[in-house]
């Protein structure tokens, strides 16, 4: 029996430190993650001959008042297709972009999707063929971004990065490297962000002029540039530009800001996570019924950030 007061689940542990938490978590937090994963996670067909995919009841129930107009759908190899949402008299059903799923998966006879609700704006998906296999990921680097180009009430697909949402379970769990740094003037109003190259990027990218991908606490992507060169004081450093600029104005970053930059991979990174401070953090605490008539608490861990509007 699990003990109640050892029962933990962090729903965003997106930059927490892992180490401190498994110190709480133990051997349970598996478990847990798991066991709220599968309360959010829904089956519904998939007709190659329908433009419309009906979303289960069950689904709708507990989740309709959230779900956002337009959904991105991402699957296990990141590759995104967006989607509309549809409210109808008899349910709520994916309508501009459903089909998509039919040549990039090749499931041209039908199939199954499973989906699991990540956040308003996001739905992570698996598919399987009506033979029960699984079907193949498109393998992309960066993966596959397959975004409705909205020209008035037309919706037509684009192949484009552009701005995703997650969190929660899809978001990185843990970082192999991360780097916290004050924000200076220049960062914040030349358009270029500076990184030391021998205390972070030497470590986290590769050593080549490369498209880098900045992704926020929401899952929100912003593509850059990544190139080298000396900072004000002689050191040799990465410069990070492009939709920087777009990046502070969409978080109102001020100078003297700290921010925290983190990454994944060992090396070659081409997705650099960032995290803006300050934050605070909310706990909740919801009860899982035992056999034996007994609650096991869960606490929920969610972390807000705070905007300077």
């Amino acid at each position: 029996m699990v003990s109640p007061s050892n029962a933990s689940f962090i729903n965003c542990a997106s930059f927490l430190n892992m180490e401190a938490l498994h110190q709480i978590d133990g051997e349970q937090s598996p478990c847990l993650d798991d066991f709220v994963s599968k309360l959010q996670t829904f089956h519904l067909e998939f007709d190659a001959y329908s433009p419309l995919g009906r979303l289960p009841r069950s689904f709708v129930r507990e989740f309709g008042n959230l779900i956002d107009q337009y959904v991105v759908l991402r699957d296990p190899n990141l590759n995104e297709i967006e989607v509309r949402v549809v409210k109808r008299p008899d349910g709520l059903y994916f309508e501009e972009g459903w089909l998509e799923l039919k040549k990039t998966y090749n499931i041209w006879f039908g199939g199954w999707v499973t989906i699991t609700y990540v956040n308003p704006k996001l739905l992570a998906i698996t598919l399987m063929t009506r033979w029960e296999s699984e079907v193949k990921y498109p393998l992309h680097s960066p993966p596959l971004k397959l975004m409705l180009a909205r020209v008035g009430n037309n919706h037509e697909m684009d192949s484009s990065s552009s701005t995703t949402f997650s969190s929660g379970c899809l978001y990185p769990k843990w970082f192999l490297r991360s780097y916290f740094k004050e924000l200076t003037n220049y960062d914040v109003h030349s358009g270029i962000l500076i990184l030391p190259w021998y205390a972070f990027g030497q470590s986290a990218f590769a050593y080549v002029y490369s498209d880098l991908v900045l992704e926020d606490y929401t899952g929100a992507r912003y593509q850059c540039n990544l190139q080298f060169g000396v900072d004000a004081d002689g050191e040799f450093c990465c410069k990070v530009y492009g939709e920087w600029i777009d990046f502070c104005k969409a978080h109102h970053i001020q100078e003297g800001q700290r921010v925290r930059f983190a990454v994944t991979e060992p090396s070659s990174n081409y997705v650099l996570y960032v995290c803006v401070y300050p934050q605070i953090g909310l706990q909740t605490t919801l009860s899982y019924p035992l056999g034996d008539g007994s609650y096991l608490p869960l606490y929920v861990s969610q972390q807000y950030f705070i905007a300077d509007y």
